[in-house]
């Protein structure tokens, strides 16, 4: 499988600001410009249901290589119960009772599809998993590639003809899971610190010719030659787990960690999901366990 790179259209990026949550009762959604029929014997009640953004669920919605986006779990031809939205084959529970005019849409599921998204400036690839109606909106859930998951309308989404999804690049991620002994803090700090730069600078110009000043054009000790121009940075505590992502314009390349405290040994679980890449994933792949594993190392050595 080929596949032709797409044009990226930026905007201003209106917030940094995500996760998992639900959105407030009070979020209206008026974007929708999809014709739907209206039940007028119902009494309509706002949801709650387009505009997620949950990108750092990697460890719900791992990350998910180009050629294997028809693979993943779906629910069809009904809503899920709530115990399925815990799964990967879906993600937004709907009660019926409270919106009796809702119903599923019948999209043969999963559907590659693009997005725009607003907070890495860039168009994605998403696969769609979940398509149902409420109210006079048409909602889609629906899984990144590079690992989490969100939601839109329908319209906010272009769903891919089979000659589109034959002509994209056949991409790879780079996803590790890690367990280091050590606090969320410890690891975090010996992966943003500067002051511990010259440690993995060792370690990357064996391999690469990489700039004296590396550090200066990223927030996390790593460096990726091939990344493109710079989208986005997001690296803080984030609803209880320290949370980076970087994206790029270059085969919207992105570095995403999550670093989850285990509480019951005072340990740190580390997720990496960093890519796509192409004919270079395998060397990037050593490149990058090289990395982490020089991160555990450093965190379980280092008292502060």
């Amino acid at each position: 499988m080929t596949i032709k790179p797409i044009k990226i259209l930026f905007s201003l990026l209106l917030t940094t600001h995500f996760g998992c949550s639900q959105p407030s009762e009070n979020q209206k959604d008026n974007l929708l410009n999809y014709q739907q029929k209206d039940d007028t014997k119902f009494v309509k009640k706002t949801h709650r249901y387009g505009g997620w953004y949950c990108p750092d669920n990697l460890f719900g919605f791992p990350a998910i290589d180009i050629s294997n986006w028809n693979t993943v779990p779906v629910i069809r031809n009904r809503f899920p119960s709530r115990e399925e939205t815990q799964t990967q084959a879906s993600l937004i529970f709907v009660d019926t009772l409270e919106y009796p005019n809702s119903g599923i849409l019948d999209l043969n599921l999963p559907k590659l599809a693009q997005h725009y998204n607003r907070h890495t400036n860039r168009y994605e690839y998403v696969i769609v998993i979940q398509a149902f109606r409420i109210n006079n909106d048409s909602i889609v859930g629906f899984r990144y590639l590079n690992g989490g998951n969100g939601s839109a309308h329908i319209s906010e989404v272009t769903l891919l003809k089979e000659t589109e999804i034959a002509n994209i690049y056949e991409s790879k991620f780079v996803s590790i899971e890690l367990k280091i002994k050590g606090t969320v803090e410890k690891v975090w700090k010996v992966m943003t610190d500067k002051n511990y730069s010259n440690t993995f600078t060792s370690i990357k110009e064996k391999e690469y010719n990489i700039p004296e000043n590396w550090r200066d054009s990223t927030n996390f000790n790593y460096y990726y030659a091939n990344s493109g121009k710079s989208l986005s940075r997001f690296a803080q505590k984030h609803f209880g787990n320290f949370y980076l992502q970087n994206d790029y314009a270059h085969l919207n390349y992105s570095e995403k960690i999550i670093l989850k405290s285990n509480i019951s040994d005072g340990s740190c679980t580390v997720k990496v999901v960093i890519g796509p890449f192409l004919s270079d994933v395998d060397s990037q792949r050593k490149t990058i366990k090289n990395w982490i594993e020089t991160v555990k190392f450093m965190s379980e050595i280092t008292k502060f």
